[in-house]
């Protein structure tokens, strides 16, 4: 995230994340979701909630959180517990902001509802510029420190109430050290993902993904660990990595921002051992003109969240401002037009409006619980 221009315990995961089990209760309509997707908007300070059969165009969100503790810049990513609650990392303030199940549940009638819950940084410094967020399914939090450059662990009991605790766990690489870790995700099966945004992959790229096994997650203990993930996948095209989501079958997408591509990688790719591979994708999407009008004139402009639905279809959130009265883009691509490499027309595409009221400077995409 820094790269871009801007406005201004032993609690481990046993199974797989709440993330993960959102995505896989998803209808599969591919025009109407069964569950809301969350969109945090960097530049206004909201988080947007995109749900129902919706419309290409300015189309405005079913609700906005705009609440005074997001501070009015900052929301990097959404995440909710088994109680609702719905957590928002803000980079800018190096915190985490909690809103209750109930307070999320009225946005209708209060869109700026006080935070409940607010952890700040702790004495150590290691919630530094939080991005990505995910719960595990004994209801941890992970968090990409990417100014910290470590991942972070926080436990259920350190989240009850605000304050500035010391992560339960604090996870960095053992032959080399992270660089600008920014996404933590877990598989189906339990594996904790994570983007590395600006590392040296050393195949001539800026960027990684890397894994850490299962069963490296579950036998952590409480403090700070230096353990090499055992898998680190780099491509010498790569310039600076935002997103990323899993494809049904075991593979990803990943999201380049500088490069203004969506790259997809296969499971078989994803099995072999070893960092700093060089992996050439399969599948490398890149921008087509928008030419129905929008203020945002391109399909992927500076793209940042990725995600995806149980039909397969892609949605990129774009932060790019080609157009003059762009501040950002949310492009959905049917199943059967991102197979093979090319640009293909997106079938779905929201713009901005011009006040950024829908879309500004979007970051990562989550599934959540549709809000009434």
């Amino acid at each position: 995230m820094i790269h871009k221009l801007r406005t201004n315990s032993n609690n481990a995961p046993a199974t797989v994340c709440v993330v993960a089990v959102l995505i896989a209760l998803l209808g599969n309509n591919g025009k109407a979701w069964a569950r809301g997707l969350y969109v945090p908007n960097e530049n206004s300070g909201t988080v947007s909630e995109f749900q129902g059969a919706l419309k290409s165009g300015t189309t405005p969100p079913h609700l906005v959180n705009s609440s005074t503790d997001l501070n009015g810049a900052g929301p990097s990513t959404v995440a909710f517990d088994r109680k609702g609650t719905m957590w928002v990392s803000d980079y800018f303030t190096n915190s985490i902001v909690g809103f209750y199940h109930s307070a999320v549940r009225t946005l209708r009638s209060n869109a700026a509802p006080d935070a409940n819950i607010v952890i700040n940084q702790d004495d150590g410094r290691n919630l530094n510029g939080p991005e990505g967020i995910v719960f595990d399914a004994a209801g941890n939090l992970w968090v990409g420190s990417e100014l910290g450059g470590v991942i972070l662990e926080y436990t259920p009991a350190q989240l009850a109430a605000s304050g500035n605790p010391t992560p339960n766990i604090i996870l960095n690489a053992s032959s080399f050290n992270f660089s600008s870790p920014s996404l933590p995700l877990f598989d189906r099966v339990g594996n904790l993902w994570l983007v590395d945004e600006d590392i040296d992959n050393n195949v001539g790229g800026t960027g990684e993904v890397f894994k850490y096994d299962r069963n490296q997650i579950v036998h952590l203990s409480a403090g700070t660990q230096n353990i090499d993930p055992v898998i680190g996948i780099g491509f010498a095209e790569f310039r600076h990595l935002e997103g990323l989501a899993f494809v049904a079958g075991g593979g990803i997408w990943v999201a380049d921002q500088d490069a203004s591509q969506v790259y997809k990688f296969t499971a078989k790719q994803l099995k072999a051992t070893g960092l700093f591979q060089a992996v050439t994708p399969p599948v490398i999407l890149t921008p087509t003109a928008i030419t129905n009008g929008s203020p945002c004139s391109l399909s992927i402009d500076d793209p940042y969240g990725v995600a995806v639905d149980g039909a397969g279809n892609l949605y990129i959130a774009n932060t790019g401002t080609t157009g003059s009265a762009c501040s950002g883009s949310l492009a959905r691509f049917s199943r059967t037009s991102i197979g093979k490499s090319g640009s293909p027309t997106p079938k779905l595409f929201i713009s901005s409006d011009s006040s950024g009221a829908n879309l500004d400077t979007p970051n990562y995409l989550t599934w959540g619980p549709a809000l009434p």
